[in-house]
């Protein structure tokens, strides 16, 4: 009898704890999951095990019940093989969850080793690589789900979130990213403002530490006296501000990706990553591109030619 159906029977709330430990973009695409779960088995209490900011967002937006810090020592103390035999090197709370999915470890590694003696619930504890291969031809929240299909836990293909249309929230830029080869120039992001303006729509730039300091304090305050801005804040109460938005248009980043799974419309600006395995997960996404045979560059994506995507796009809705 699996997991799930004896916990029903006995009126139990099954109780799923995730382990994950990576930045912004890599945990929204774990919503996938988390939906695929609650489709499996029903009602069931999600804890997620990640950077304290992380968890404490995605418990304030209600995709989990629970959270803890990937980063305590408990949790720290199993990446070094058992002290003692038959004895896990620490007991975090976390373990008395019913299944237990770790994307931190291989499975056979020091992590597993205590894991398996920690864990009391044998059949209930799988392992996933959250990173695809290169040559892998799906979406990585895909790729999540066929290896915990292959370790034996069937999860269905998850419902999207659904599409918040708000005809009177702001249009969203947001020129920054993880990695200055995934970023568009700031020059086109501050001409498709003006563009925007002589339109008849003033843009809000989202702004964060990584921009001030590639930008310089100038570029920064010119942008900021000539636009509406906000700089970075929580991560709860940006996701809130984008939920509310008309549109939105940034790189491949982590706010990106968080953007779309608040049910905005989004394009996403593409260069050197790989679509087919990164693209943002909602219901209203549009990869750009520069035009072949320079899809992989975006130095050669033109500010004209997203100026008229948007306008498209805001015609739409």
């Amino acid at each position: 009898m699996e997991a799930n159906e004896k916990l029903m029977q006995t009126g139990k709330l099954m109780r799923i704890a995730v382990i994950h430990q990576a930045a912004l973009g890599d945990t929204v695409l774990l919503l996938p999951l988390f939906r695929s779960l609650r489709q499996r088995f029903g009602p069931c209490a999600i804890q997620v095990v990640t950077r304290p900011n992380l968890g404490q967002m995605l418990q304030m937006l209600g995709i989990v019940e629970e959270y803890a810090s990937a980063d305590d020592r408990d949790h720290s103390a199993w990446f070094r093989e058992p002290d003692a035999p038959e004895k896990p090197n620490a007991q975090p709370p976390w373990t008395d969850a019913d299944l237990l999915i770790s994307a931190v470890s291989t499975g056979q590694d020091a992590w597993a080793h205590n894991a398996k003696l920690a864990f009391r619930g044998a059949n209930g504890l799988f392992f996933f690589e959250p990173r695809p291969p290169a040559d892998y031809p799906a979406h990585v929240t895909h790729w999540h789900r066929e290896q915990l299909r292959r370790a034996g836990l069937d999860l269905p293909d998850p419902a999207l979130p659904l599409m918040r249309p708000n005809p009177d929230g702001a249009v969203l830029i947001h020129p920054g990213s993880g990695g200055d080869n995934k970023c568009w120039p700031r020059d086109r992001f501050v001409a498709l403002g003006r563009s925007l303006k002589r339109n008849g729509i003033l843009p809000t730039f989202i702004l964060g530490e990584a921009e001030q300091e590639r930008w310089g304090r100038q570029a920064m305050e010119e942008l900021q006296g000539e636009f509406s801005w906000y700089l970075h804040m929580g991560l709860f109460e940006l996701a809130e501000r984008m939920s509310r938005a008309r549109l939105y248009l940034g790189n491949d980043s982590g706010v990106t990706h968080l953007a779309a799974a608040m049910g905005v419309p989004v394009l996403a600006l593409f260069g050197p990553s790989n679509d087919v395995q990164w693209r943002p997960i909602g219901p209203g996404v549009r990869v750009i591109r520069a035009a072949a045979p320079f899809e992989g560059q975006l130095e050669n994506l033109e500010e004209p030619a997203v100026l008229a995507e948007m306008l498209a796009e805001l015609r739409k809705l």
